[in-house]
């Protein structure tokens, strides 16, 4: 999985946004770059399907900065599909920040 072999150590996180109809959360990220550049550059971190999306900060000032994000092991949430069949998330991942965390359960993700 993607976040699996990814660093997103030192990321700091600008923005998210959540498209409720679609169960999309975009998570807006300014990435270091080369240590030799100190250049940073703007990404999207997009996460499909979310059933979850909880965060426990405390009040920061500035943007949170990501250690890492930990892909977790215990049991996902189930649900119904309006139309289909009873589902679960398939992955369920924690984003330890500098403020706290963020954990989340979705289906899919993608660098953008």
């Amino acid at each position: 999985m993607l976040l699996e072999n990814t660093s997103f150590h030192g990321c700091r996180i600008l923005e998210v946004k959540e498209e409720a109809s679609s169960q999309v959360v975009d998570i807006l990220l300014d990435s270091p770059g080369s240590p030799e550049t100190e250049i940073f550059e703007k990404q999207t971190l997009r996460l499909k399907d979310v059933i979850i999306y909880i965060k426990k900060e405390v009040p920061f000032s500035g943007n949170p900065i990501i250690e890492r994000i930990k892909v977790l092991n215990s049991p996902k949430h189930t649900y119904k599909a309006f139309s289909g069949p009873i589902c679960t998330s398939k992955y369920k991942i924690e984003i330890v920040t500098n403020a706290g965390s963020r954990f989340l359960e979705f289906a899919d993700c993608e660098l953008m």
